[in-house]
């Protein structure tokens, strides 16, 4: 293995480093969520009960897999998957929230990345068995994103769409993680599920969070991000795929016009200002194959890393300027 290529983005500046009493303590929970696992850590000064972070942790992930989960079956998402044609559903706050990002990301995306594909996801023997995985399940693009949320607060389903929010939702997911932690005056902290983090604030010896990022390949170089004020996600089939034959069919719903031009596209991370975005956007880059992909990240200014089985990476120019 190669020394780490460390990733120091440009906003970690003199403003991140601030002096911390020596009274600040390091502090980490951990468990078990939406199948995988989430940690927290975090500085504080004595005195900060890690029960009841944990409990109110513990507490937004579960009102979030009610609200968003296709594996329940009371779920807010497995309700509107079940709706009769013109039949509306009033949702929370959050799934308002990350539909109204899925739907910003589909647009930009020109429809790589779409919410809609729910059944297709499922047809390709990912995600819940159940409402939505017959063809009836097809309906999605610009129309049906007009369609879908008449007014604030509430769904229509327009006929035929299943909706799947799972590529933003555990980004999502980390966002309030994070919201939950300041709630308790926390500022300095790393969370994370499944490999999805947020960073704010830094150590009290001053020092980056540092994430290192998941090789989708033996030998493949170790990149080391220093991760202040930002979120990251990653997206890619080197965990998630399954043969059919001899191809390789991935949970993520490849674009029509999809290729791969400089190698065999093994994951892509987006490092962004929410881990939502970064989520919804490392899923899109990824769909479209890393010639497209690489193209609509310089367009946006998104900071994207691009990992290959058996090929040298590359970067975006705004991931180019971080690098040390």
């Amino acid at each position: 293995m190669s020394e780490a290529i460390l990733i120091i983005p440009d906003e970690f500046g003199r403003g991140e480093i601030t002096p911390r009493p020596e009274a600040f303590m390091g502090l980490r929970l951990s468990g078990q969520t939406m199948g995988t696992s989430w940690s927290a850590s975090w500085c504080s000064a004595p005195g900060l009960p890690e029960d009841a972070v944990r409990a109110a942790l513990e507490a937004s992930f579960s009102a979030i897999i009610a609200s968003m989960s296709p594996w329940e079956a009371t779920s807010l998402i497995s309700m509107f998957n079940s709706l009769s044609p013109g039949e509306r559903l009033r949702v929370d706050a959050p799934f308002q929230e990350v539909m109204t990002l899925a739907l910003q990301v589909a647009r930009e995306s020109g429809g790589v990345f779409d919410p809609c594909l729910g059944g297709e996801v499922m047809r390709r023997g990912f995600g819940p068995v159940g409402v939505g995985a017959r063809l009836e399940g097809a309906a999605h693009g610009d129309n049906v994103w007009a369609a879908l949320m008449p007014e604030e607060g509430v769904l229509m389903q327009p006929g035929g769409v299943t909706l799947d929010l799972n590529a933003v939702a555990k980004g999502f997911a980390v966002d309030v993680m994070g919201r939950v932690l300041e709630g308790f005056g926390i500022t300095q902290y790393l969370v994370e599920i499944g490999g999805e983090f947020v960073g704010r604030g830094v150590k009290p010896d001053r020092s980056p969070w540092w994430v290192d990022l998941e090789a989708p390949s033996p030998g493949s170089a170790l990149w080391r991000i220093a991760l202040i004020g930002q979120a990251m996600a990653t997206s890619g089939d080197y965990r998630q795929q399954r043969q059919e034959g001899r191809a390789r069919v991935s949970h993520i719903v490849p674009a029509s016009t999809r290729k791969c031009v400089y190698g065999d596209l093994a994951s892509v991370t987006v490092i962004a200002a929410s881990c939502a975005l970064a989520d919804a956007w490392a899923t899109a880059l990824f769909a479209m194959g890393d010639e497209d992909g690489m193209a609509l990240a310089e367009q946006k200014g998104l900071a994207v890393l691009m990992q290959y089985r058996g090929a040298p990476p590359r970067y975006s120019s705004k991931l180019s300027g971080w690098l040390d």
